[in-house]
Order: structure tokens, then sequence, then C-alpha cells
């Protein structure tokens, strides 16, 4: 047995030498031994170590062979490589066969070398890799989610179903997103002229012959400024609302955190009779109206990759069935699924969703108008078609919550209830609080005062062209 070591180290010891490399070369860890001190040592899978003991020893055992192989080299040191993920232990024993120690030994992943690709990998970024429970836990900060995803990924080479991330997001991950439904009335855009008008001026061009928002490639940067003529966007379209021309269908404001999904319905449920297999028959109820789904990943350097589901659905009852004498409702739909990147701020618009409605009207004097071939005289028909067009403006935005509830202000918040006085007498139904009574200099210069925090913050809304690629 004695003189089996001995041969065993000599061939260790040539071995090193016709690689040209010199056992001391090996990474040499020395370990305190001796009263059962149950030493600790820990190596990557796949690789070795030199071990050096304080006390000599003759003969040593590995509780889980398959775990980590071991060879003695001397009597104080001895080679210890690790053969698969797991956990046993070296017993040592002098020349008379009493236990010195106990080395506990600990293969697992090799954690250093990981944390060196993550630092070639991500540069800058304050991510580590710790050795837990035969797997690895990756800890520290990282600046969007997706860099946080790529460092799990690079993770998971080295320990497949094996890792834990305990990566934290460092800036703003909260997207508020606001929306705007229009539908738009082709045909009264036709009648009253606008079309023409509307595509000279500014870059923002609705147009009669294609698109509601036909124009938004004209800008060579891809985006386009929310603005007609020097006007902005929403006052145009306030303007359009009043002369009947569009209707803001709905005007949400959403919330999700970075990944998640956050979803709105503004609508209804229909019965819809669903068969079963012993012929019986169940009531689901199907969603209509306008709804909308959206997922934000907050990007580096203030960049939204946004995933955006709008949809809208109205009953139709021209295309309804009968079953057993139910009669069911088809849906009219209009939905969008697109994917776009763009910064804090900036806006984007999805459009080209028509629909036509043709109505025949019928106008006569009664009784005189049923009277056969002479009632014709006195009969009026018309046909109309009408054609609209669903536009849906987004623009997201980065935001924190307010460490204070009285900076939010709801609709109401300037105004209180009035008097007898001013009920009765000047007919007020609300009045001004105090603290709203601003005297027109106070207004004007309270309104340049809030332009200039706003211009210096945030920059008006852009939307993106829909042909344009962005460009970080």
């Amino acid at each position: 047995m004695r003189m089996t070591r001995i041969y065993r180290t000599i061939i260790l010891a040539l071995g090193f030498a016709l690689m040209g490399v010199a056992p001391a070369t090996a990474e040499v860890q020395a370990i305190e031994t001796g009263s059962y001190n149950n030493s600790y040592i820990s190596v990557p899978v796949s690789k070795s170590t030199v071990l050096r003991t304080d006390t000599s020893f003759a003969t040593m055992v590995v509780s889980r062979p398959k775990i980590a192989d071991v060879s003695p080299m001397t009597d104080h040191t001895f080679y210890l490589q690790g053969k698969s993920i797991g956990a046993t232990n070296v017993l040592l024993y002098d020349k008379n066969r009493r236990l010195v120690d106990i080395v506990e030994v600990r293969v697992g992943h090799d954690i250093a070398s990981l944390q060196r690709d993550l630092e070639l990998v991500l540069p800058g970024e304050k991510i580590k890799a710790h050795a837990a429970a035969f797997g690895v836990y990756l800890s520290g900060t990282a600046t969007s989610a997706p860099v946080a995803t790529r460092a799990a990924e690079l993770a998971e080479r080295y320990a497949p179903k094996a890792v834990t991330n305990g990566i934290s997001i460092s800036g703003k991950q909260q997207v508020l997103l606001e929306v705007r439904f229009i539908e738009a009335s082709r045909t009264a855009i036709k009648e009253m002229g606008l079309g023409s008008l509307i595509q000279k001026v500014g870059n923002f061009s609705f147009s009669t012959s294609a698109s509601l928002v036909g124009g938004l490639a004209a800008n060579t940067n891809g985006v386009v400024n929310t603005s007609i003529g020097g006007t902005n966007v929403d006052l145009f379209l306030n303007a359009l609302e009043e002369k009947g021309v569009i209707r803001t269908l709905a005007q949400p404001n959403l919330i999700a955190l970075s990944g998640d999904t956050a979803s709105f319905l503004a609508g209804g449920e229909f019965p819809f009779p669903v068969a079963n297999r012993n012929d019986n028959i169940s009531i689901e109820f199907r969603q209509f109206g306008i709804s909308l789904a959206f997922t934000p990943t907050v990007l580096g350097n203030g960049v939204i990759n946004l995933k955006v589901i709008p949809e809208v659905s109205q009953l139709d009852q021209r295309n309804s069935i009968r079953i057993k004498g139910v009669e069911i409702p088809s849906l009219t739909v209009r939905r969008a699924n697109t994917t776009v990147e763009l910064r804090d701020g900036q806006s984007f618009a999805i459009a080209g969703m028509y629909q036509s409605a043709y109505t025949n009207m019928t106008r006569q004097t009664p009784w005189l108008g049923d009277i056969p071939v002479l009632g014709a005289l006195f009969r009026s028909s018309r046909f109309q078609r009408n054609e609209t067009e669903l536009v849906i403006l987004i623009t997201p935005h980065l935001v924190l919550p307010v460490d204070d509830i009285n900076e939010l202000k709801t609709p109401l918040a300037d105004s209180a209830e009035p008097g007898e006085a001013d009920l009765f007498l000047n007919g007020k139904i609300s009045k001004q609080t105090p603290a709203a009574k601003l005297t027109k200099k106070q207004a004007r210069k309270h309104s340049k005062k809030r332009y200039k925090k706003h211009a210096a913050k945030r920059p008006y809304p852009r939307v993106m062209a829909s042909n344009e690629e962005f460009t970080q």
C-alpha cells in the first residue's frame, strides 16, 4: 500500500515534468488540520487544486469518489479534482492509522470564470456571482431589465436550471402610458373640405386618400412634431371634435412596471352559449368595447421597448346567428399588435383601420307614398356611405410615485360648492377656491413659468413614423 502511494506520487511528478509545468505552479491552498478542525475547501467542477496541510498524513479516504478525486503528493500535500456537482469529505490518517482531520469538500460551478465573463460581456454593470446551494446566485444592480436578463442567460450556461437572479434594476422602472382612441369620420372630412387643408400644414398630416395619419414620414429623422402650423395637435383635435369630424372613444392612462403587462377595458360582456360534450348548453361571456394591453420594457439610456395591443369592437346585430331560438350577435373588431422602441415623452400613432357603413334612407308622405306606381312621386330614397377610421395616439412616460398626496389634484380640486347667494342670485353652480384665484398677469406669469419648466425637462411629444426605424 505504501509502495503504491509512492509510485503514484512519482508518476504525478513525471506527468507534470513532461507537460512542462511544475507542480508548484498549480494553485496551492493551505488548510489548518489537526484536532478535527473539519477544514472546508471549495473547488469548481472539472478543475483541480493542490492542498497543503500543517500536519503530516499517511493515508487518505474519499467518502464519495464520484464527486471528487484525490491523490497524495507528499505527506503534507495532496491533489484534489472536482468531478461532479455535490459535496464530499476527505479523511486524513497518520501512519498509526489515527484520524488526523476531516476536510469538507464542496464541488460547485466555476464562479470565478463566470464573474470574468460578466465583466467582459456587461462592462460597467455592478453584477456579482456567488455560489449558493450548488447553484449560482446573481446579485447587484443593473441599468436595465434586458441587462439583468442577459446576465441570467450567461449564468445559465455555467449552471443550467440552477441560477437564482437577485439583480435589482436601477433608475425609473414604472411606465405611464397615455392613450387616446379617436374615431374620425372620413366622410365628414371630405364634405368639409379639410383634407387638402390639413395636408398642406405642418409635418403631422391627415390624408383623405390613404389614411388619416398618412404623412407621418415627412421628416427624414423618423419622427415628426405633433404640431400643425405651430398649433399643438391636442388643440387641433379638440377643434375637430367640436365640429363633429372626430370623436374621442377613450383616453385612458395606465401604469405598469417594466416587464409586466397592464390592461384596460371600457365596454361590456355579452352571453355566448357553448355546447358541452353531453349536449348541455353553458354560457360564456365575451368582451367587447375598447381594450388595451401593453407591456413596457425599460432599456438603457431611457429607451422604452413597448408592446401594444389595442382593440375596438362593437356588437353587430346584422350578422347575428340564431341557435335554438337564441339570437347571438357577432362582433366588428379593429385590432392592432405592434412593438416599437422610443424615448420618454415621444409618441407614435396607429391608423388605417377603416370601417364602412352603408345606409339606405327612404322618406315618403304618409299613405300617399304607399300607392302603387304613383307613390314614387311622394317618396324619395337616399343611399349614404359612412366611412370611419380608427386612430390611436400613444405616449409613454417614465414616472415615479409622489411622496405627498397633496401633489395630486382632481379635476374639481380648484372648485367648491357655491353659496346660496352665488347659486340663486348670480346663477353660479361652482366657485373657485382662494388658491385657484389668479389675476391675468399672475396667470400669464404662472403659465410661462410652467412652460419653461416643462420644456427644460421634457419636450412636446413627438410622433414616430411607421416606416422609419428608431436609432438610439
